[in-house]
């Protein structure tokens, strides 16, 4: 169970496609939090290896300097592209 000292340290998100989680066309978003871009990296590897084609991930406010990712530059981050 995640405390609040624990939460205060996440600087990095992975939003996705809950599965099951669709009702009347609407799509339902869950995101799980880290605390670090590796750790991040390697839950939306897991979920884009699964087929999720709907990741998206960034950085937590007040995160500086922002980052934003979204579906389209999954892959190229995964690979490393996005830190070159």
């Amino acid at each position: 169970m995640k405390t609040m000292a624990d939460a205060s340290k996440m600087t990095w998100y992975v939003s996705y496609i809950a599965s099951g989680n669709v009702l009347d066309n609407r799509v339902h978003r869950a995101t799980k939090t880290f605390g670090t871009e590796d750790e991040a990296k390697a839950f939306a590897r897991m979920r884009a290896e699964a087929g999720d084609k709907t990741l998206m991930a960034g950085t937590i406010n007040p995160v500086l300097p922002k980052r934003t990712i979204p579906s389209a530059e999954i892959p190229g981050w995964l690979d490393g592209e996005a830190d070159r």
